[in-house]
């Protein structure tokens, strides 16, 4: 995660009138908000027009922005918000396509192996088809608190100050998330052992 000191001081340039410092804030912050929509949404085709939409959002109100929660957590909520407006406006809900998940999953396995056989490739790809299954069965509050946790590689106090929760809160939701998970997940590694 970015130094929310240089976010701040961006945010500061920007309302001093300095465009670039907006760019910049744009350049580190737009790959995070199309993954979170695409997560929420699970639709390719609308993440670039609401990512755009996000950051008009977040041009128009960054006078208002307080420097009492990180600009993440801040860009969060705007992005969380605008889905739910999607949401509600097609009045639809939709299991969430995960791929995302599985393919960075995927790469970590590749970089920390120093050599991948193709059996070490087949069974990744069979454990990414079956984690991208349990991952769609995963309620919305605990498939978010897994992005957050393991994916954004948020910390405890992170993720609390993003969602407007208490740390313990968190806690709870990843390790119920986790148990979850693990039950979806048991008939697969058990065949495994």
């Amino acid at each position: 995660m970015k130094r929310p000191n240089d976010d701040f001081q961006l945010v500061e340039a920007f309302r001093k009138g300095d465009e670039k410092a907006f760019e910049e804030l744009i350049r580190r912050y737009q790959r995070q908000v199309a993954n979170l929509i695409y997560l929420t949404l699970g639709s390719r085709e609308e993440v670039d027009d609401l990512t755009q939409e996000v950051f008009i959002r977040v041009y128009r109100s960054l006078h208002k922005f307080e420097h009492d929660a990180s600009l993440f957590s801040w860009i969060y909520r705007i992005t969380m918000n605008l889905c739910i407006d999607e949401i509600r406006r097609r009045k639809i809900k939709r299991t969430l396509s995960l791929e995302f998940f599985t393919d960075h999953t995927l790469e970590r396995e590749r970089q920390s192996k120093e050599t991948v056989t193709v059996e070490d490739e087949a069974l990744l790809k069979e454990k990414k088809r079956m984690v991208l299954e349990a991952l769609q069965h995963l309620s919305p509050a605990h498939r978010q608190i897994i992005v957050l946790r393991e994916y954004e590689d948020l910390t405890y106090d992170e993720i609390a100050t993003t969602l407007n929760i208490s740390t313990q809160a968190v806690k709870s939701r990843i390790f119920r998330a986790r148990e979850e998970l693990r039950t979806l997940l048991k008939d697969y590694f058990q065949e495994r052992t």
